[in-house]
């Protein structure tokens, strides 16, 4: 805002506010502006600034290529920017308008902002504090200077705070969520006074995630400064410090303008929203000028020795917008605003404004674009206020008069209901159609709760979606016993192992495929699965790929759903951290959180994501490094791993809903291929979403399970492709599932991965299960389609699923086994890559003939869950029973694991018992 002499009070409480904070954090600043001088100087590199490795990490994670590259890219010449980054921030100032402040005599002041959604702007709370200050005021676009130094013509919009309008208070105070954060967000009109539509100037997604800047980098800052024609300052102004809310950056001679875009001059990502500048203070708390002298009344802003700017953290405005409470008729535009957030869909169009008219009040739903649910509606009159959330997914009858009664009553059958929303919004599906998610605030044992909305002639049929228990054994609480059970004879409960490469030989020397990988020299043992898929050689990873196909492969997306991602040096810069996300927490940080929980990294995820995208180790001192990435070539990554968080830790998986979001996000957001390495029993809304990403051409790699025998949930489901684990002798691994539903088979047992030791060095071992066949297949699918790609927009969605089946199946290198049940053969890379594409009408829908199956009874259901968890703690005692408490069986539960009992006899008189054939009712659960 325009500045007054003197200060107004707002001016002056933000710039002590600012002010406070800097000397709170006076010694950083100190450390950190003396490394910038000596980096101005030459004699300090950039990335040696910040003493917080983790922000490194992320900022380098950003930086295509390895590691090493990434630093010498961010470091570069200072003087020296990438056209990329020139043009980013171009676009990015278009979307930069000048706020117009009137009263009724006229104009009172001015302002920056900038678009955030296609018909949102942004600004500092003090700006406009409240609705009736936006109302008056005018958005003000294209004022700025031409290419011939001539007044271009502003366009002005006028807002609309009556259709949205959400703001944090500059003040804090402890009764006001997410107070002192200082900005607004208003509704724009979508034309402006002469007719111009507000899509023109584009919009600015703010990216919460960490890594868009660093200390000591440059930060780019586009305004109007004092209402003046738009300004982008391109001085050496660099972010000096990181607080909880705000971000510190150098003065320039003068304070910036309210609401400006802060950038970050490296990625030209949004960093901050410019709210204050800060001036210098002696001992007694006194503004001081430039000329050392204490400020007197009269004084200008030209007058006071600024030493520094304050910025609101676009992290935190990202925080407090998606929690702020907000009436119920705005609800509806905030989802929006969040789907404009999500990462870009495949199509480049610009997103359709956001309707226009006043809303209704309607129920929120949690839109599927985007993994954010919106604030759920306030609770009705009737809801208990004690108890805790609890989750159900329910089928809708057939009948239309019974659904539109649901759709009108919902909140009357259901006592507690908070929330209730379509499963898949937007799916085609009759069937999915009939299918909802309700959110029920209760402190009733939920299957009784399900078994009471199975009743309701509404519904068809109801499970609660809980948490349970994957299909990967763990070891006892005891953590210095080694597991077995999948993994390796060497990894301990803790997530860490032992070296184990000794086992592994005395095993294993004389096999297959480690007499062929020791054929190519000395250690080349630990490189054996890729002898067993046929891939060429070490020395030539990536089959013959042409140019073309490797610029294709850098631009596919492919999804890891596991348990995150983590910093070991084996996967470092193999993750695109832009795209992650985590729908356990939701939140934008896809990071690894087993160490909250007493569990050490690497964990599922590292080692599984290793197998795609693993490079060197770190310490290249080390003997034991080997294998590596099958998307890695000659060191350079060719596509980087997107890594979604579903699952709490190697044995919790979250509840189904979180599963679902995380595939419909990845669908929408134009994902190639997806990989999932863990799973659990069956739910409906599995199902569902394995139909959805079949019919949206999606090729879904699952893991067919480990060690209960039966296909788990994804994997047994026709839309995915269900991997089965192989050793190095091509036999199958004996811990692998097995069943029709498995269409290939990979190694995975002993499979060469990384992990830390009891230290908390990092080393590599050797690891068994489902899970480490399933990523290179993932890997084949990103090759064969980088391969096809053109050819393949001549099919069907579901036909690139299913012509991908086809090949993998066809070309699978023939064993004879045992037994059947692991699929068509085991994977062979250089064939699939040579086998011509299947005729799109030689290929039959993997639905075709199928009806939607029908959920089985609740009480089914209940003591299939009870039994699922039962046999998995027995797999792995000891794993999580704090975690997944069992709750009492109803009378429904007890009935279901009644009738699969039988009478057994033991002793001389034949003393009598009851026992339950678990196996029995999983199989009759899981339909195998």
């Amino acid at each position: 805002m325009t500045q007054s002499t003197p200060f107004d009070p707002t001016t002056l409480y933000l710039a002590d506010k600012a002010a406070t904070n800097y000397a709170a954090h006076a010694d950083e600043i100190d450390k950190i502006t003396r490394r910038i001088t000596e980096n101005r100087f030459g004699v300090r590199p950039l990335t040696e600034i910040t003493d917080d490795k983790s922000q490194l990490l992320k900022r380098a994670a950003r930086e295509s290529g390895e590691f090493k590259e990434a630093l010498e890219r961010i470091n570069g010449i200072p003087d020296f920017q990438d056209m990329a980054i020139v043009r980013k921030i171009v676009r990015a100032s278009t979307s930069v308008c000048r706020i117009v402040l009137q009263g009724p005599s006229g104009i009172t002041g001015y302002g920056t902002g900038f678009l955030i959604a296609p018909n949102v702007i942004i600004t500092n709370n003090h700006v406009f504090p409240d609705a009736a200050t936006a109302s008056r005021a005018r958005a003000q676009f294209n004022y700025e200077l031409g290419d011939d130094g001539q007044v271009l013509s502003p366009i002005s919009f006028k807002l609309r705070p009556d259709l949205f309008f959400l703001t944090s208070p500059y003040t804090v105070n402890a009764d006001v969520p997410f107070s002192g954060r200082d900005f607004t967000l208003v509704a724009v009109e979508p034309a402006s006074d002469d007719g111009t539509p507000l899509t023109k100037f584009g919009y600015i997604k703010l990216d919460s995630s960490l890594g868009k800047i660093i200390e000591g980098e440059n930060c780019v800052v586009i305004q109007h400064p004092k209402g003046d024609y738009k300004k982008v300052v391109l001085k050496d102004i660099r972010l000096i410090t990181l607080t909880d809310n705000f971000l510190i950056y150098e003065a320039d001679t003068l304070p910036g303008s309210s609401g400006s875009l802060v950038l970050g001059l490296g990625t030209a990502d949004a960093v901050g929203l410019h709210h204050s500048a800060v001036p210098r203070k002696d001992d007694a708390g006194n503004w001081l000028r430039k000329d050392g002298k204490i400020r007197q009344p009269g004084d200008t802003d030209e007058d006071i020795d600024w030493i520094g700017n304050e910025g609101v953290r676009v992290s935190c405005i990202v925080e407090a917008f998606r929690n702020l409470p907000i009436p119920d008729s705005m609800q509806a535009f905030r989802t929006k605003i969040i789907e404009a957030q999500s990462p870009t869909l495949v199509a480049t169009t610009t997103p359709p404004l956001i309707p226009m008219t006043t809303p209704p009040l309607v129920t929120p739903v949690r839109t599927e674009s985007s993994p954010i649910p919106a604030s759920v509606a306030p609770k009705q009159a009737s809801a208990p206020t004690t108890g805790s959330l609890l989750y159900f997914e329910v089928l809708l009858t057939d009948q239309p008069a019974l659904q539109a009664d649901w759709s009108r009553r919902a909140k009357e059958l259901v006592p507690g209901l908070i929330d209730l929303s379509p499963l898949l919004p937007t799916s085609r599906d009759p069937f999915v159609r009939r299918m909802w998610y309700l959110t029920i605030q209760s402190a009733g044992n939920p299957w009784a709760i399900a078994a009471a909305i199975e009743g309701l002639p509404q519904v068809d049929s109801c499970r609660p979606d809980l948490q349970s228990l994957t299909d990967i054994g763990r070891n006892t609480s005891d953590t210095v016993a080694p597991v077995r059970t999948t993994e390796s004879e060497f990894v301990f409960n803790d997530g860490t192992a032992e070296l184990n490469e000794a086992k592994f030989l005395g095993n294993w020397e004389k096999s297959i495929q480690v007499k062929a990988a020791l054929k190519n020299g000395k250690d080349q043992q630990r490189w054996w699965n890729w002898s067993a898929i046929n891939w060429p050689s070490v020395t030539q990873p990536v089959p013959d790929l042409s140019p073309d196909e490797r610029d294709r492969l850098a631009q596919m997306r492919i999804v890891q759903l596991d348990t995150g991602y983590s910093d070991h040096s084996k996967v470092l810069g193999g993750y695109n951290t832009d795209l992650d996300f985590d729908f356990i927490d939701d939140d934008d940080n896809a990071r690894d959180e087993e160490a909250s929980i007493g569990l050490k990294f690497p964990n599922h995820g590292t080692r599984t994501a290793s197998i795609v995208v693993g490079g060197p180790l770190a310490d290249t001192t080390v003997t034991f490094d080997g294998n590596g990435g099958l998307l890695v070539s000659a060191g350079k990554r060719l596509t980087r791993l997107i890594p979604y968080r579903i699952a709490q830790s190697v044995i919790l998986i979250g509840r189904g809903k979180q599963v679902v979001d995380g595939v419909n996000y990845a669908i929408r957001s134009g994902a190639d291929v997806l990989f999932m390495c863990m799973g659990s029993y069956p739910r409906p809304m599995l199902d569902a979403i394995a139909r959805e990403a079949y019919e949206k051409g999606v090729i879904w790699v699952c893991a067919a399970g480990n060690d209960v025998g039966l296909v788990v949930a994804p994997a047994m489901y026709p839309g995915t492709i269900a991997v089965a684990a192989t050793n190095p002798d091509d036999l199958p691994w004996s811990g692998s599932s097995h069943g029709p539903s498995v269409d290939i088979a990979a190694p995975g047992e002993d499979v060469y991965v990384p992990f830390l030791d009891k230290q908390g060095q990092e080393i590599m071992a050797y690891g068994s299960g489902t899970s480490y066949a399933t990523p290179q297949v993932a890997a084949a699918a990103m090759l064969w389609k980088a391969r096809h790609y053109e050819a393949l927009s001549d099919y069907l969605p579901w036909q690139v699923v299913e012509a991908f089946r086809t090949v993998l199946k066809k070309t699978a290198r023939s064993v004879k086994w045992p037994k059947e049940g692991y699929g068509a053969g085991i994977l062979d890379i250089t064939n699939l890559l040579t086998e011509p594409l299947p005729a799109p009408t030689t290929l039959i829908h993997a639905y075709q003939n199928q009806s939607a199956s029908h959920p089985l009874g609740v009480g089914i259901a209940e003591a299939a869950h009870f039994l699922w968890n039962i046999v998995r703690q027995k797999v792995a005692p000891g794993a999580t029973e704090s975690t997944v408490p069992l709750v009492p069986l109803t009378p429904l539960g007890q009935q279901a694991l009644s009738a699969f009992s039988r009478p057994t006899t033991t002793g001389a008189r034949e003393s009598s018992s009851v026992t339950t054939d678990s196996d029995e009712l999983l199989r009759y659960y899981f339909n195998q």
